[in-house]
């Protein structure tokens, strides 16, 4: 033994961790907690078995503990400073148990959301309630968003040296499913009124989306506010400043990255000047070329177009290329070097 420590018998068997706290726990049961980032000794506590893995959820208010036997418990979890016993206390347990689970993940974007495999069933729960599982013997490797993502282990150690990508497999929660029906068959208000019932940033951003694609634009700022994204408040505040429907349609396809869409719409409003400031904002020179020689901009533009595929090709040391196109430019310092 190190000098100033006694030997243990209570070997470390499980660890755990996220950003406020580090669990180490011991074939005993006991389970030690951590402060981060300084690691002080905080906290002790006793399980009621002996851990196989340790898991905190996202905000460390709940530790998933699954035993030797592979039963699945839950227990709470405080990070609060508290007065501190060197006898440790019996943790607090909660009325959940699953038996023959080799494998859960927490999500990392909600704390009440949680995927865990029993025998070769997947099952997903918010809360303590399952949703119906999923014919699956994958490894979980991360929960956000409302999708899984699982990798099939036993068929990449078959064939370590060929592993495909087929063997990587994404799973989406019921409520990330039944938003999309909703939104499909439905309708913007029940998909709305459903997802007041089952909130999450992922089905806010669904309407949200859903909602610029019918260009109803009142519900789109709402859900981009539930959802926190600026930028896509700020997207919605651009549009109700333009007024013009069909300048409307073509920034919500150029925001959902349908640029051919967005350009043949302002051809159609006879607006090629919008078309090239968009293929210019793209960094795309070889359209915005084509569109000047259709009338949609000046000697100015295409010269600086020139030059940046003259640069384009010169960066791919293409160089008889890049002297054609910096030669039309006259670009002559290019042409030197």
């Amino acid at each position: 033994a190190a000098k100033g420590h006694l030997p243990t018998n209570d070997a470390v068997c499980a660890v755990a961790a996220s950003a406020q706290c580090l669990l180490v726990g011991r074939e005993s049961g006991t389970v030690n907690q951590y402060s981060l980032p300084n690691v002080a000794l905080v906290n002790r506590f006793v399980l009621t078995c002996r851990p196989f893995s340790l898991s905190l959820n996202c905000n460390s208010t709940r530790l998933a503990v699954i035993d030797i036997n592979g039963v699945l418990s839950f227990y709470r979890c405080s990070t609060a400073p508290e007065t501190f016993s060197p006898t440790p206390k019996p943790a607090d347990r909660l009325n959940f148990e699953r038996k023959d689970v080799w494998d859960m993940k927490w999500a990392t974007d909600n704390e009440e959301l949680f995927a865990m495999m029993e025998k070769t069933r997947m099952y997903i729960f918010r809360g303590l309630d399952p949703e119906e599982p999923v014919l699956s013997s994958a490894y979980l490797c991360t929960f956000n968003n409302l999708k899984i993502k699982t990798v099939l282990l036993d068929e990449i150690m078959a064939e370590p040296d060929h592993p495909s990508k087929d063997y990587v497999l994404t799973f989406e929660t019921k409520s990330l499913r039944d938003t999309r029906q909703l939104l499909d068959t439905v309708g913007i208000a029940d998909a709305s009124a459903f997802i007041e019932d089952n909130p999450h940033p992922r089905l806010w951003k669904l309407l949200a989306e859903a909602s610029l694609e019918k260009m109803n634009l009142l519900v789109a700022e709402k859900a981009f506010v539930r959802c926190e994204d600026y930028k896509g408040i700020q997207f919605v505040k651009k549009l109700e400043m333009l007024g013009d429907k069909p300048k409307q349609l073509a920034e919500v396809a150029t925001f959902f990255k349908r640029f051919d869409e967005a350009e043949k719409i302002y051809k159609e409003i006879d607006r090629k000047d919008l078309a090239v400031e968009l293929r210019v904002r793209l960094g795309d020179w070889f359209k915005v070329v084509q569109l000047v020689q259709e009338g949609g901009g000046d000697d100015i533009l295409i010269m600086e177009a020139w030059n940046h595929i003259g640069d384009y090709y010169a960066d791919r040391q293409k160089w008889a290329k890049a002297v054609q196109y910096y030669g039309q430019a006259k670009n002559y310092e290019k042409l030197v070097e």
